[in-house]
């Protein structure tokens, strides 16, 4: 770290909010991501109100969008927090990381960093750190991150719960699969190729849904296929 961030981060108010500003590029991905869950989670057939709550107190994407298609089919509640559990795995592993930076810190504030436990905010931590591990203010630096995050990831969810009201009742169990489908396969779609194929392919399985046998699945796949391998091979050849 050098001269000028450790000045910049010597109060509890400016780690505070260096913490957000190393998280704020990231931000771009999550607000659509937010509304997708927001709008799954309504058309699964939650009330508004237990939409949001369910957003607010589970603060993770990845594993309320599992939930939810378990929620719809009635399934037992030991299944749809096993399934939740095991989809955020990785938590575990993030905790144990931090943990040794939190020892020091009453309950209180290691329950509250408990809450703030993200992929975006373990990563930006995990480099800032990295250069200075003794840093007495670390877990103002964290917290900034992490709140930052939640504000805007339940700020998106909500307006994706709102929006989800407009969701037909009949489209319900399919439209909410769906749309967590999308959820979970946006973050890792990275390069044009990938992009290329996950959009003409998807066009083209959704144009061509009426065909019989489900055919129209088939010719998505190898249509996304081929657009990727194409953007790719030029993109290659123009590199």
């Amino acid at each position: 770290m050098t001269v000028r961030e450790d000045n910049e981060t010597d109060t509890p108010r400016s780690a505070l909010l260096a913490g957000a500003r190393s998280v704020a590029p990231f931000l771009a991905g999550t607000i659509p991501f937010g509304m997708v869950t927001g709008i799954a989670t309504k058309a699964a057939g939650l009330s508004a109100e237990a939409a949001i709550a369910m957003t607010l107190m589970v603060f993770a994407g990845t594993a309320q969008i599992s939930a939810l298609p378990l929620l719809t089919a009635g399934a037992p509640v030991l299944v749809i927090l096993l399934t939740a559990f095991i989809v955020n795995l990785r938590f575990v592993i993030y905790s144990a990381t931090v943990a040794p930076y939190f020892k020091h810190l009453p309950f209180r504030w290691r329950l509250l960093l408990g809450y703030f436990v993200t992929d975006t905010g373990f990563a930006m931590f995990m480099r800032r750190i990295q250069d200075k591990p003794d840093w007495a203010l670390r877990h103002w630096f964290f917290l900034g991150g992490g709140m930052i995050l939640a504000v805007v990831w339940c700020l998106s969810a909500v307006l994706g719960v709102l929006a989800g009201t407009q969701v037909p009742p009949a489209w319900r169990l399919e439209f909410a699969a769906t749309l967590g489908i999308l959820a979970l396969v946006a973050p890792v779609v990275r390069s044009r190729g990938e992009f290329a194929a996950a959009l003409v392919g998807g066009g083209v399985a959704l144009a061509a849904s009426p065909m019989p046998m489900k055919l129209g699945l088939v010719l998505g796949a190898v249509a996304g296929i081929v657009s990727g391998a194409l953007v790719d091979h030029f993109a290659k050849r123009h590199a």
